[in-house]
C-alpha cells in the first residue's frame, strides 16, 4: 500500500493519524455537474452544506448530511487497473516529495476512473503540497462527495482553510476528521506534535486550537 510515502511530510502524518492509507482506485474533472445532481449523485452543494455544518459544530447535522450523501449513487467506475497503475506512479513521486509531478499522475488516474474517493483525495493533497490551493480544495470536495467519512480528506481540507485564513472552518474540519479517525488517540497525538512543527503558522494555530478543544473533552 506504499505506506512509507506518508512518513516523509508533515501533512502525511495527519493521514496516518486518521487511519487512511491512500493507495488507489478513480475519472475526472473537478466538481459534479447538474446532470449528476439530477440523477441522485452527490454534488458540491451537498458537500458545502456538510462543510458548513462541520464549521458550525453541528455534529448531528454533519451525520445526517453525510448519510444522505452516502446513500446516493457514486460516479460510474472506469478503468480501475489503469487508474491503480497511475496512482501508484503518483505515490512513488509523492514518496520523493515531488508533489507537482505526483499531481499529474493522480489527475490522469482520475481521468481513468471517476469513482475513487482515494484518488480524488490523493490529487487534492498533492495539489495542496504544490501550493495549488484552490484546485486542491475542489479535489478534496470531490472526495468528500463520494466518501464523506474520509477523515484524512477532512484533515487536508482543514489545512486549506487555515491557509486561506478561514480558521473557524478549519477547526470544524479538523474536529470532524477527529470524529471519523480510526484511532482518535493517535490523531490527537499527531495534532499535538504538528501544532509545534508545521511550517505554516496558520496551520500551527489551527492545530493548537483543535488540540486545546479536544484535550478539554
Amino acid at each position: 500500500m506504499n505506506t512509507p510515502a506518508f512518513l516523509l511530510c508533515v501533512g502525511c502524518a495527519l493521514a496516518l493519524a486518521h487511519g487512511i492509507v491512500h493507495a488507489g482506485e478513480s475519472r475526472a474533472a473537478p466538481g459534479y455537474n447538474a446532470a449528476q445532481a439530477q440523477s441522485g449523485t452527490a454534488d458540491t452543494a451537498d458537500v458545502q452544506r456538510l462543510i458548513a455544518a462541520a464549521a458550525a459544530g453541528e455534529r448531528a447535522q454533519v451525520e445526517r448530511i453525510a448519510a444522505e450523501i452516502k446513500a446516493r449513487p457514486r460516479p460510474a467506475r472506469g478503468d480501475r487497473r489503469k487508474a491503480r497503475d497511475l496512482n501508484d506512479r503518483g505515490l512513488a513521486l509523492w514518496q520523493r516529495q515531488r508533489y507537482s509531478e505526483a499531481a499529474d499522475y493522480f489527475s490522469q488516474a482520475r481521468a481513468a476512473d471517476a469513482g475513487s474517493a482515494e484518488i480524488a483525495e490523493n490529487l487534492g493533497y498533492a495539489l495542496l503540497k504544490s501550493g495549488r490551493i484552490a484546485e486542491a480544495e475542489r479535489a478534496l470536495v470531490d472526495a468528500l462527495a463520494m466518501a464523506p467519512e474520509r477523515a484524512s480528506a477532512w484533515g487536508s481540507l482543514g489545512q486549506i482553510y487555515a491557509k486561506q485564513g478561514r480558521h473557524r472552518d478549519g477547526v470544524g474540519c479538523l474536529l470532524t476528521a477527529y470524529r471519523y479517525a480510526s484511532n482518535p488517540k493517535r490523531a490527537l497525538d499527531v495534532y499535538s506534535r504538528l501544532a509545534a512543527t508545521d511550517e505554516d503558522p496558520r496551520v500551527r494555530a489551527l492545530l493548537s486550537d483543535v488540540v486545546t478543544r479536544l484535550s478539554g473533552t
